[in-house]
């Protein structure tokens, strides 16, 4: 929650121009969020496909509570204390994509789970026992999802694997199979909008095979869920996919700029900084860097941006960060001067909403609303 030191302050800024928020301040262009999140919506309406989307890009449950409202089903979370947050706000409906090990974890999901729909990921025999355990010794039944890999190689099974691991954990007191689920994360990698669109085909093709199997082998798969913001227009255009769980949709960044999934202006979150010192006439400096901005230059360690961000409007690299300055090179005849506000287009959004404690609302220069980062630096 928004700290009561920080949130009256900022309350007061209300009605004010953004350059009046202290800084480093998150600003979200709300013209641009609304927009963002009602084109996402109206895609997935017209392919068929409901709209799940992922929390961790925002971290807010007012920024939540819009997505639902333009149409998202429920949310996906990839921590408990997201699912947390979203509960304690009425929110009915989680999918919790993340496998979860450990007695400390599975007694918090079932905590959880007893007051709202929790989904939870399996990729393993081992994995569906221990819900099932912690289900059972609560009184519950969970719903789970079986975690497909489309070729990202992190966690999940083959698409021929999925039949013999739901025979395995189908008839296990305290779980109820309810389908599979990938995550085409290596689309971040992509070099081109072709390779973007096979990453999505195989992506659908890959979920759609597990699910085939599955229900061949006489078990039900009524869910065939995708994810990934890069493929997702792509991606539920073909057959057989039931659900989406993008989430860095909501505020776009210089990465999804950078794989040409949108055009330069449409990112909703900034990051507002002053310039603190010009040290040299091809440098300046700005108070804000890498515990502002992360280090992100590329999802899963895939580099596809050059620096920590993307200055806006003006002629600027942002090539060097340091825990609580940020280096900009800039042509000698640069009038940028100390005490300047700038704007910068975080490489990774979700990165930056991780590590921020609010976002300015802002519409037209104006400071509308002040929105809490309720999950911030979740760790659990």
């Amino acid at each position: 929650m928004v700290s009561r030191l920080v949130a009256p302050a900022a309350a007061e800024l209300i009605g004010r121009p953004w350059t009046a928020a202290d800084t480093p301040a998150l600003l979200v262009d709300l013209d641009r969020l609304e927009h963002n999140i009602a084109r996402m919506a109206a895609v997935a309406r017209a392919a068929g496909v409901a709209l799940r989307p992922h929390f961790k890009t925002h971290k807010s449950v007012s920024i939540a509570r819009r997505q639902v409202a333009a149409g998202a089903v429920g949310m996906t979370v990839a921590k408990l204390d997201e699912a947390a947050v979203l509960v304690d706000g009425g929110f009915t409906d989680v999918f919790l994509a993340h496998q979860l090990v450990g007695p400390p974890k599975l007694r918090r999901a079932m905590d959880l789970a007893s007051r709202a729909r929790l989904i939870l990921a399996v990729d393993s025999v081992v994995g569906a026992r221990a819900i099932a355990a912690a289900a059972g010794a609560a009184g519950l039944r969970i719903p789970v999802l079986i975690e497909i890999d489309c070729g990202l190689r992190r966690c999940g099974i083959l698409p021929a694997d999925a039949a013999h691991l739901a025979t395995a954990i189908v008839d296990l007191p305290g779980i109820s199979l309810e389908g599979v689920f990938t995550h085409a994360g290596h689309s971040y990698g992509a070099t081109s909008p072709e390779q973007i669109e096979a990453i999505a085909v195989e992506e659908a093709a890959s979920v759609r095979e597990a699910a085939e199997r599955i229900r061949a082998a006489g078990m039900t798969a009524d869910v065939v869920s995708v994810g990934s913001t890069p493929t997702a227009e792509r991606v539920i255009q073909e057959p057989g996919i039931t659900e989406l769980r993008a989430g860095n949709y909501a505020f776009y960044d210089a990465m999804q700029i950078a794989l040409g999934t949108i055009p330069a202006d449409r990112p909703a979150l900034t990051v507002s900084a002053v310039v603190v010192s010009r040290p040299t006439p091809d440098r300046a400096v700005i108070d804000a860097g890498s515990k502002t901005f992360g280090l992100d230059k590329g999802a899963h360690g895939l580099m596809i941006v050059s620096g920590y961000g993307r200055p806006v409007g003006i002629d600027a690299e942002f090539d060097r960060v340091s825990e609580e300055h940020g280096m900009f090179s800039l042509p000698t005849e640069s009038t940028l001067a100390i005490g300047d506000h700038v704007q910068v287009v975080p490489n990774h959004a979700c990165a930056v909403g991780n590590l921020g404690r609010l976002y300015f609302g802002v519409r037209h220069g104006i400071i509308e609303e002040i929105i809490s980062i309720d999950a911030a630096a979740g760790v659990h």
